[in-house]
């Protein structure tokens, strides 16, 4: 029976409470994956310490902003918990879900919200998903034109890849609008935001060079923003195309008719080919998944996940109104593809892409929820690894201290950061390898449904 628009919102809301609850339950669980350096940053704010300020930007190149608002947070809560640090991304993922709750689409939420990038990201202490909140609040045409740019500037202040979705999609959306006009009215409300963000993101950048001497990012980290050749280019924009559209593997059932299959095999050859010479420049990975995987299901993943990227494309472009959110889309990749890649920066066009699916493609009810019924497992596995890998490292960290030992961290330092008990010197040093192995003083085991996945080992360095 179909649903009414009240239980269509009730249904809704049950999404967005019980993704705050389940995020609550594992939110005060130790760090994982450079968590810790934007703690570090937020302590600069909280005790002034120099060496908290060096930590940030050493590991990393966002603003301080996200530290800033969290160590809000921290000091009127608790500095050395873990949550004050995580608030602020459950925060955004809640605005996100917010953003699409004009969709009335029960499924474009769950997608949406059981997507691994949105899902892992919305339970950790990154800037990401606060970013990605306001910035869909500012997609929000019913908003006035200052008020959108104000928020979509203040995106962008978090997180800086904010800032190029917002300006493409007003702008296309303003182009668009001038099309149909032939030019008259140019002076619109599209164009007064793009104005606003434009206008504040020139100040901030300004302001926070002469606060810090840094211009948008610590100079260390030149050599991974630049220097890409086009050949670059090329093998990003795949890995960014695979990437995405892979994520999103439920739009491949309509792809398999008779209607021009000659064409659909052939383009699946040619992808199969740009699969065997992509390589991962940066962070193309697919994380704890590749536990999982063999050479052969990536190879598959990676050529399959274009093949569906490229012919999703073909089908958008046939809706004339969401032509501006394709375009987004694919300019932002491109944006992405002179750069380092890194699967993360998806995450600022995974609600677009999901937008595009419910509202351009008629997918059966029986393919939408057999897809979120997939997501399920893959989250709560990637879930518990995060939980489990960072609760060894932190098991790992509290023997060495406890024994009143220093180690090289090593394989558990992105988990653990630089504290006190870190010595790249030290006679001993944690790796991942086996409890059998000779000389091994303490281990620690990863182990989801009852399979070991990893083993840190405390031993004499090497």
């Amino acid at each position: 029976m179909p649903l009414t628009p009240s239980n269509k919102n009730l249904a809704c809301w049950v999404v967005v409470a019980a993704f705050v609850v389940l995020h609550l339950i594992y939110i005060n669980t130790p760090f994982v994956n450079l968590e810790w350096a934007y703690r570090q940053g937020s302590l600069f704010f909280i005790t002034g310490s120099e060496d908290s300020l060096a930590d940030y930007l050493a590991y990393q190149a966002n603003p301080l902003t996200f530290p800033y608002l969290s160590s809000w947070l921290a000091a009127i809560t608790d500095p050395g918990a873990y949550f004050p640090y995580r608030l602020l991304a459950l925060c955004g993922g809640v605005l996100l879900l917010i953003s699409l709750l004009h969709y009335r689409s029960t499924a474009l939420l769950l997608i949406v919200v059981l997507n691994p990038l949105i899902w892992i990201y919305s339970g950790r202490g990154y800037s990401e998903l606060l970013s990605v909140g306001l910035m869909m609040l500012a997609f929000n045409p019913a908003m006035p034109a200052l008020l959108r740019g104000g928020i979509g500037s203040l995106a962008g202040m978090v997180k800086y890849h904010a800032w190029p979705v917002i300006l493409l999609h007003e702008g296309f959306i303003w182009l668009e609008k001038m099309r149909r006009t032939e030019f008259r009215g140019w002076r619109n409300t599209n164009l007064l935001a793009i104005t606003v963000i434009l206008i504040s993101a020139g100040l901030f950048l300004s302001l926070y060079f002469l606060a810090t001497g840094i211009w948008i990012y610590p100079a260390h980290f030149s050599d991974e923003m630049s220097g890409f050749t086009p050949i670059d280019f090329l093998n990003n924009f795949f890995g960014y195309g695979f990437f995405l559209s892979g994520m999103f593997f439920l739009t491949l059932p309509i792809h398999f008719t008779k209607q021009a299959w000659q064409l659909k095999a052939g383009l699946f050859l040619v992808c199969l080919v740009c699969a065997y010479l992509n390589s991962n420049l940066g962070e193309m990975d697919f994380g704890s998944f590749e536990l999982l995987l063999g050479e052969e299901i990536v190879l598959l993943i990676k050529a399959g996940g274009f093949w569906n990227f490229l012919l999703c494309c073909h089908y958008f472009w046939k809706e004339p109104r969401y032509r501006t959110k394709l375009l987004t889309v694919l300019f932002y990749v491109a944006v992405l593809s002179v750069t380092r890649p890194a699967q993360r920066y998806l995450i600022f066009i995974i609600p677009l892409w999901a937008i595009l699916i419910t509202q351009c493609l008629n997918l059966p009810r029986l393919i939408r929820y057999g897809y979120i019924l997939c997501l399920v497992p893959l989250n709560l596995f990637a879930t518990l690894y995060q939980v489990n890998n960072a609760q060894a490292a932190s098991n790992m960290a509290e023997w060495i201290t406890q024994n009143g030992m220093t180690a090289d961290l090593g394989a558990i330092h992105p988990h653990i950061g630089n504290t006190a008990i870190h010595d790249r010197e030290s006679s001993f040093a944690v790796r991942i390898g086996s409890a059998e192995e000779a000389g091994v003083l303490h281990s620690e085991n990863i182990v989801i449904f009852g399979k070991s996945l990893r083993t840190y080992v405390l031993k004499p360095a090497d």
